[in-house]
């Protein structure tokens, strides 16, 4: 695999991550407000949480395999390095993600598609700076 390839996995890899994280906080910050100070509440909501998160990181990367490839190799094709190209297409790509889970108009009126969209803006952003770290740490070499 080329050095560009191997980068490239990595950043969506760490794209995922970071949209996985969003989603994750979101429903921790959910579980903090509603455990009412109850420490073992808590730490037991915490414990459960794992598996599920687990399960949203595979799902993120299934739906968004094919997007973001075809993002990666647009950016390529044409030399695109700007941050705010990224943070759009990883929006785009939650907002198309949130579409193909729920099939539902109503989607749009609730706020899930605006956290799948900050998701998305999130992911994409981690994406261009992993890519802009890795990119540089191979130039200096």
């Amino acid at each position: 695999m080329s050095s560009t390839c191997c980068r490239s996995i990595g950043g969506w890899l760490a794209g995922c991550g970071a949209a996985t994280a969003v989603l994750s906080g979101v429903v921790q910050t959910i579980l903090m407000i509603t455990s009412g100070g109850n420490i073992t509440r808590l730490l037991g909501g915490i414990v459960v949480l794992l598996l599920p998160s687990a399960v949203v990181f595979v799902i993120t990367c299934l739906l968004t395999a094919i997007p973001a490839a075809l993002v990666v190799w647009l950016a390529e094709e044409f030399q695109i390095r700007a941050a705010g190209f990224f943070a759009c297409a990883g929006a785009a790509i939650g907002a198309l993600s949130i579409s193909v889970l729920v099939r539902s108009p109503a989607v749009w009126t609730s706020g899930l598609v605006g956290l799948f969209i900050a998701a998305g803006c999130i992911a994409g952003l981690t994406y261009w700076f992993v890519m802009s770290e890795l990119a540089a740490r191979e130039d200096s070499m």
